[in-house]
């Protein structure tokens, strides 16, 4: 019992925990977190080499920027293309390719990922390749 005690304390710093172990595994991590509208969930995968940004960045930063990444990702399914995952991109990073549904579009949308402890956080997203959040990709007749 003392050692889950000291595993859940461990776990609110962010000391023991581990990061995804592959990129595919960060950016499923990601998404999963982006559809359950878990902010704090997206900031225990999203950060940089440096770790994840919620143990460097103030949490108001961090929670209006998650906020931002959210409404861009919010999805109804996504899948990762597997021709186009894990590829090297710079100083370690691997880019993931993933296909979001959401309101009739199916945009394809850049995820890098960087080394973190063995594994992989998720560094940054090309949020323009996600299109408006708000928009629908159905002509008029269609909605």
């Amino acid at each position: 019992m003392l050692a889950a005690l000291l595993g859940a304390a461990g776990c609110g710093s962010g000391a023991g925990l581990m990061p995804p172990a592959s990129p595919e595994a960060a950016v499923r991590s990601f998404l999963n977190a982006v559809k359950a509208n878990n902010l704090a969930a997206m900031s225990e995968v999203w950060g940089s080499s440096r770790g994840p940004a919620r143990t460097y960045m103030k949490q108001g930063e961090l929670d209006q920027r998650l906020a931002i990444i959210r409404a861009y990702l919010e999805h109804e399914q996504f899948e990762i293309l597997p021709s186009q995952s894990g590829v090297p991109v710079a100083e370690g990073r691997r880019g993931v390719q993933v296909r979001l549904t959401r309101n009739g579009c199916t945009p394809v949308v850049p995820f890098t990922v960087a080394p973190y402890r063995g594994g992989w956080l998720v560094a940054d997203i090309d949020l323009a390749a996600a299109g408006n959040p708000k928009r629908s990709c159905l002509p008029p007749e269609g909605r």
